[in-house]
Order: structure tokens, then C-alpha cells, then sequence
């Protein structure tokens, strides 16, 4: 019964720091305002105890009750102020997030430094109710915090909400920060099973056209261009002139294969993009030139791992056009 008001009671504290904080940029460095402290459950113990033993001692009229109350007192007091103390100007950062295909776990890298000429204990991620591993952070150095994320479809996730937390020391009090960073992630489509041949469609010039070459017989060097194929480069030319070049060969010329949306009948939408990707990594692990068509977007064709790339993104980013 009182799961939804804690869940309420969350949800309006959490709107409320995120209209008084705003949007954060990648990077922030936490300051005194923002840092949010309560007591934990064992705080709270700990409170009640401290509480009933002052009654005692004024029942009984026991100085030692007395003592033995204040010095407790005073050590929660204490621990209260070094617990808010331990978060202040620790500056995160967010790094990166790999794309990674539906039903993949997306990690989310952050960057926690600690400029203070003083240590930063137990400091820890969380994210809907999920913690990351406590990590220390020593005077002067940074920690990589990396926090994974179910995925269930495809599209840009983006993390929202997440609290940069710390108990130290005793677990007494919990002291916290919400972030609101616009960190996001691509998830491709989930890959459809492998089976249906790759479709013979080939190009001509410009968007839809190339040749790819194959690798019968060696014709010369040329300058590399970006995204080409690591077993290309010559690397034996590279260490002796420290120029990137690539090898080219005369026979063996194929034509590449334009992946289209139309080529794909009776598929939803979701099937039709899950094949795309299956093809595009299929053209990826031979090495063979692609272009992809969408009923939006046309990506010309290329190859290469940041040629797959912009392929899958654009898969993983396709929107239904409007009628």
C-alpha cells in the first residue's frame, strides 16, 4: 500500500530538482546546492535508538545516559556533514555508449574525477533502482564508472534521469545528485536469422553505382581512403613511409549490391529492417561494396566498418514517412 506514494512522493522530488537544476551538459561538477542528503533505514535506526536513550536518561535522571546520548549525537552530526562533504566537487563526465544491436545490454560510460586535495569514498551510479559497483576515487585522479542498460527495440535510447550516490561513511545518511545529461545510444535493429540470400541487385553510377575490386592480380598502391578495409592497407609501405596506403588489384572486378526496401515484400516494418541488418553484416564479413535504400534515406554505396556503421544507424533511426 504505500509502494505508490514513495513511488509519487520520488517522482515529484525528482521533477521538481529537474525544473530548479534544468538540463546539464555533459560534463558538471557538483556543488553544495544540488547535493541532496536523508537518513538511511539505518540512520533512521540509529536516530530512534539515540532518541529513546535521552528519554531514559531524563527518566532515571543518569548523567552517563546523558553523555553517552550527546556523544552519540554529535557523532551523527559528524557523519552527516563528512557523508554530504564526500560528493562535493567530484565533476562527472560522460564518455561514451557503443551502439549495440536490440535485446543487447547498451553500456553507458562516465568519467568520475575527483579534483579535491582529499579522497572520495564508496561513490556509486544508480539508475531505476540499479547501483553500479562502489569505487573509490583518490586526491587528484578519475574512475570509469560503466553502467549497462537493457535494450528492447531499436532506436536512440536515451539514459534521462541517474543519481551519483554515496553512504560513506556508516551508511547513517544517503547523500545524492540527479543528473538529467543527454546521453543516448544507438541500438541497431536485432539481426534477422541468416538464410535469405543477399539480393543481386547491383547499380550504376553515382548513388547506386561502384565496382568492387577484387583481389586477383596486384596492380599498384594508391592513397587510402577513409573506411577502407584494415587486410587492404600495405602496411609493409606504411612502416616505410609512414604514408597510409592501399593495395589495388585488376581482376576480379565485382558489382555491388544495392540493399532496397521494395526488395523485401510481405515484411512489416520491423522484419524488413531486421533482414537489412542481417544483410549489411553479411556484406560486412565479406568485405563487399553496399549501398542501402530507404523509402527516406538513401546511403550510397561504400564499405568498410564506418560505411556498416552509417548503415545500421540509419536502419536503427528509420522512421516511417508520412501520407
Amino acid at each position: 500500500m504505500l509502494a505508490v506514494p514513495r513511488q509519487w512522493l520520488r517522482s515529484s522530488a525528482a521533477a521538481w530538482a529537474q525544473k530548479r537544476q534544468g538540463p546539464d551538459a555533459l560534463s558538471v561538477t557538483l556543488d553544495k546546492r544540488r547535493i541532496y542528503i536523508l537518513p538511511s533505514r539505518f540512520g533512521l535506526a540509529f536516530g530512534f535508538t539515540v532518541f529513546a536513550m535521552l528519554l531514559g536518561a531524563l527518566n532515571y535522571g543518569s548523567s552517563l545516559g546523558f553523555a553517552l546520548t550527546f556523544l552519540l549525537s554529535g557523532l551523527g552530526i559528524v557523519i552527516m556533514r563528512h557523508c554530504h562533504y564526500n560528493l562535493r566537487g567530484v565533476r562527472i563526465r560522460f564518455l561514451a555508449a557503443q551502439p549495440v544491436f536490440a535485446s543487447e545490454p547498451a553500456e553507458f560510460r562516465f568519467a568520475l574525477s575527483n579534483d579535491a586535495s582529499a579522497p572520495r569514498y564508496e561513490i556509486l551510479l544508480t539508475h531505476n533502482g540499479k547501483e553500479s559497483k562502489p569505487e573509490d576515487i583518490p586526491a587528484g585522479q578519475t574512475r570509469v564508472f560503466t553502467f549497462a542498460v537493457p535494450t528492447r527495440e531499436r532506436g536512440l535510447l536515451k539514459l534521462g534521469r541517474y543519481q551519483v550516490t554515496t553512504r560513506f561513511p556508516g551508511n547513517l545518511f544517503r547523500a545524492w545528485s540527479w543528473l538529467h545529461m543527454d546521453a543516448s545510444c544507438v541500438v541497431y535493429p536485432h539481426p534477422a536469422p541468416r538464410g535469405r540470400p543477399l539480393p543481386n541487385e547491383a547499380g550504376g553510377e553515382g548513388l547506386h553505382g561502384g565496382l568492387e575490386r577484387g583481389d586477383a592480380d596486384f596492380i599498384g598502391l594508391a592513397t587510402a581512403a577513409p573506411g577502407e578495409p584494415p587486410r587492404r592497407i600495405a602496411w609493409k609501405a606504411f612502416a616505410r613511409s609512414d604514408e597510409l596506403m592501399v593495395k589495388q588489384f585488376a581482376a576480379g572486378e565485382q558489382q555491388a549490391r544495392i540493399l532496397t526496401w521494395d526488395s523485401l515484400p510481405g515484411l512489416d516494418t520491423e522484419q524488413r529492417l531486421s533482414q537489412l541488418t542481417r544483410w549489411c553484416l553479411e556484406a560486412g564479413e565479406r568485405d563487399m561494396a553496399i549501398g542501402l535504400q530507404l523509402p527516406n534515406r538513401a546511403v550510397p554505396v561504400g564499405r568498410g566498418q564506418k560505411h556498416l556503421n552509417e548503415c545500421l544507424r540509419a536502419l536503427a533511426l528509420y522512421e516511417e514517412p508520412l501520407r
